[in-house]
């Protein structure tokens, strides 16, 4: 199974006030951080998705890590539409593996345990999701023939709409990392959940 890894990062970031993509952590900025935890974690490309006001900046930071970056020409729609232009870049995948970039506490053994788990699931299985403590969270794989659904018109609106529908086989991988429930989305979380992670 080959595993297209998507950073989505082309959000406002209005509450916090600065793009997030470029946010310091232990001296590297949290794309940094995503691409290297996403490629060491199993995935056999790494792609961000970026948009909006602060596309030059986070263009400018993944020329400057070597991730490549895809624009989300359109990204009023939210996250979903980042999914979208991601399924539209040309390659050979299997399954992609989508990480919003505030959630910046997930770890490389993080994506390692979804990554393999997803590669030697049986073939029923559609979807992969880190979990903790019976929650959901961040990342989640999905094959690409369910992911693709996205694109339909009369298909699933955004990606929690994907994973509920009824006949989609969900596997849930448990971590004891509780960061993968964690977003930031403002200056209180930033300093609650920078605090809680290791260097």
């Amino acid at each position: 199974m080959k595993i297209r890894g998507v950073i989505i990062a082309a959000g406002e970031s209005s509450r916090l006030g600065s793009p997030k993509a470029l946010l310091n952590i232990h001296g590297r900025s949290i794309l940094d951080r995503l691409h290297q935890t996403l490629h060491s974690g199993g995935c056999d490309e790494v792609m961000v998705v970026a948009g909006g006001t602060h596309c030059a900046a986070v263009q400018e930071e993944a020329d400057r890590i070597g991730t490549p970056l895809v624009i989300n020409h359109d990204p009023s729609d939210g996250p979903v539409s980042s999914i979208r232009t991601a399924i539209s870049v040309a390659g050979q995948w299997d399954a992609m593996l989508i990480h919003p970039v505030d959630v910046i506490g997930v770890r490389q053994s993080d994506v390692e345990q979804l990554t393999e788990t997803a590669r030697q699931s049986h073939s029923s299985i559609d979807a992969w999701i880190i979990s903790y403590s019976m929650r959901r969270g961040h990342p989640v794989i999905v094959t690409r023939d369910k992911i693709e659904t996205l694109l339909q018109v009369d298909g699933p609106q955004h990606l929690r709409a994907l994973l509920a529908l009824p006949d989609l086989m969900v596997d849930h991988v448990v971590t004891k990392n509780p960061l993968v429930l964690e977003d930031v989305d403002d200056l209180a979380d930033w300093k609650r959940v920078i605090a809680l992670i290791e260097e």
